[in-house]
């Protein structure tokens, strides 16, 4: 594949051709323009592109360092140093357990909680929690009755904070935390033990900078001598390189625009020709070995294996699903508006990619291939989750592989190494 692909080269913006039949792709290589018509043009340049950053006021007052995250790049540049950590997430967590040791002191500035699990859980990894058949329990859940579902999955993540955690000192503000069905979980546990140890302290919403190192916060705290500010307050999908994508609000929605795809990937109009792969939040079920399945799919939709709706049906969906986006932002302003419907989103993914796992359900599929092969149906939707499940099946849409069935045995016999003794 090496001859196919160009490096050392930076997207500027992907538009439509004066006939609209190709799309004209301008890419700067080598420090040199250049312009390339193709058939098609698929956006994998992920989620985590654009920094999100807030407007801080009196920010030409501060006279230290302020960065987001992603120009974050190593601790010794903060040594001996007084910082601040804007948000309490997962990358917030990775560069505070690094400062702590080099920089003068380490504080979290955050308005709400969130929910911190571990990565480790009775001397197991926690994702091995996490199977098949409890994902198609909650994804029904959830389509059916998204009330109790919400109600239920909350519950249970209380109970696993105050059993990991203990109790917890209220003046950090970790609980309450957001649903989990409408936020993300962080996985920075790191954060609770510093604080629990005093090498790290919670600090209320960064308010404004009121000096050349001074800092006041929510609760009218200022904090003085504050050599650097570090912005671990996210992304958003970046659709300055696709200016075909069209945006919309819901009536009586008052959160950001919503950008118009089908299924969160393709364009109404240029569906057959374009879809970009950076706006589809609980879209994963099970990590990046996801993406298989989102590539088989696309790639059986362009060939034409499987069949999409008009326009016209694609655009009422989308005035649907924006409606359920508006819902869920109406209980949380902060819900990330390129959520999915996971039923809906993965069901269409598995049925384009052709990956036959209906033969793990509860229809008459399910119990043909119970019936006629145990052992993989309980491996399959008890044991390890592992992507070459989705090329054991023959469906007619992709091929299959023959050395699926012995490669899923194999990841069900990794596993047996745990619970490893000695780790929580």
């Amino acid at each position: 594949m090496l001859k196919d692909i160009v490096f050392n080269a930076s997207l500027t913006r992907v538009v439509r051709n004066k006939e609209d039949t190709k799309w004209k792709v301008e890419v700067v290589v080598n420090g040199e323009l250049q312009v390339v018509e193709y058939d098609k043009v698929a956006f994998c340049h992920g989620y985590q592109t654009k920094a999100r950053m807030p407007a801080l006021e009196g920010r030409e007052k501060f006279e230290g360092v302020i960065i987001h995250s992603q120009a974050y790049r190593k601790a010794e540049d903060f040594k001996r140093k007084k910082v601040v950590v804007v948000g309490v997430g997962a990358t917030a967590g990775d560069i505070i357990r690094e400062l702590i040791p080099v920089a003068s002191k380490v504080y979290a500035s955050h308005r709400r909680g969130t929910l911190i699990l571990r990565r480790w859980r009775n001397g197991s990894p926690v994702d091995l929690t996490v199977t098949r058949r409890r994902r198609q329990i909650s994804t029904f859940l959830q389509r059916n009755f998204p009330g109790t579902a919400r109600a239920i999955a909350d519950l249970g993540c209380r109970y696993f904070m105050r059993r990991t955690w203990g109790r917890l000192d209220p003046a950090w503000r970790i609980t309450p935390f957001p649903s989990i069905t409408l936020a993300l979980p962080s996985t920075a546990e790191n954060i609770i033990e510093s604080l629990k140890d005093g090498s790290l302290k919670s600090l209320h919403g960064l308010k404004r900078f009121v000096g050349s190192h001074s800092i006041e916060f929510d609760d009218g705290t200022v904090l003085d001598n504050v050599d650097a500010v570090i912005c671990a307050t996210g992304y958003s999908a970046d659709f300055t390189v696709a200016p075909f994508v069209e945006e919309s609000r819901p009536a009586n929605y008052g959160g950001p625009p919503i950008a118009r795809l089908w299924m969160n990937l393709f364009p109404p109009k240029y569906a057959d020709s374009t879809c970009l792969l950076c706006y589809s939040m609980f879209g994963k079920n099970n990590g990046f070995s996801f993406s298989d399945v989102v590539s088989m799919a696309v790639s059986n939709i362009w060939r034409g294996v499987h069949p999409i709706p008009s326009q016209e049906e694609m655009e009422k969906q989308i005035d649907s699903h924006h409606k359920w986006v508006a819902a869920r932002w109406s209980l949380d302003n902060n819900a990330d508006v390129s959520a999915v419907k996971q039923w809906e989103f993965q069901g269409f993914l598995h049925d384009a990619a052709g990956t036959g796992l209906e033969n793990l359900g509860w229809g008459w599929k399910g119990w043909k291939f119970w019936f006629r092969d145990r052992e993989m149906y309980n491996l399959m939707n008890h044991g390890v989750e592992t992507a070459h499940a989705f090329c054991f099946f023959e469906t007619g849409k992709r091929r299959t592989w023959s050395g699926a069935r012995e490669a899923i045995i194999q990841a069900n016999k990794a596993v047996k190494l745990f619970p490893i003794k000695g780790i929580k």
